[in-house]
């Protein structure tokens, strides 16, 4: 199993069904009666996948911080910060929701703090520019947030409801063999077996969550 090809898990995708699918054709050769599984938070892995690179943050950071030292005025590298690392949260997987506005929202900030570093003061409306393009970027990051959230909920309800039985049934052969090796040891569960038990379980999440979607549909 390869997580990372996991990264672009998106619920709302209606190609997640075709994309996960092998998933929960695979049948694991488990004996009855089942082991309790360790818990599992899918709630933090979905959210970890939502967030933007941390090489992306870590970039802009740099850039901003230098361009700080550099600029008498503050405000123009914060803003621009602000709009690069926004651009990297709606760019990101998860959700579409304000993805195309909040892409526009970023490089309009970007743009307009460039303006601002090297405006002269006779541009009385940039200042009030920059303020509503600002406060309309933290509204629709707002509701990206909220739309995550929201979904990681679901997804962390979708499993909790799940019996046992029926998490096991969806695991793939391979580490379902592994855990029940685990489990019946008296050593803890080895962190790289539980991180990849979280991404199979999150896959699984997600393919259920965009099946139910597409019935709704």
């Amino acid at each position: 199993m390869a997580p990372r090809n996991l990264d672009t898990i998106s619920t709302e995708s209606p190609s997640t069904g075709a994309s996960l699918v092998g998933l929960a054709d695979c049948l694991p050769t488990v004996t009855r009666p089942y082991p309790e599984l360790p818990p599992i938070d899918v709630r933090r892995a979905y959210l970890a996948w939502c967030a933007p690179s941390p090489w992306w943050l870590a970039l802009v950071m740099a850039s901003t911080t230098a361009w700080l030292l550099a600029s008498q005025h503050p405000m123009p590298p914060l803003l621009t910060g602000l709009g690069a690392a926004a651009l990297g949260w709606f760019r990101s997987d998860g959700p579409g929701h304000a993805t195309r506005a909040g892409t526009a929202a970023s490089l309009l900030l970007i743009g307009l703090a460039m303006v601002s570093a090297t405006a002269s003061g006779s541009h009385a409306t940039l200042p009030l520019l920059l303020a509503v393009t600002a406060l309309l970027l933290l509204a629709l990051l707002a509701l990206r947030l909220r739309a995550i959230i929201a979904m990681a909920a679901r997804l962390q309800a979708r499993m909790d409801a799940t019996p046992m039985a029926c998490r096991w049934a969806h695991l793939p052969a391979a580490l379902s063999t592994l855990m029940v090796q685990q489990l019946r040891s008296v050593d803890p569960v080895k962190p790289s077996l539980h991180r990849t038990l979280v991404l199979a379980t999150l896959a699984w999440a997600a393919n259920e969550e965009a099946q139910a979607m597409e019935r709704r549909r």
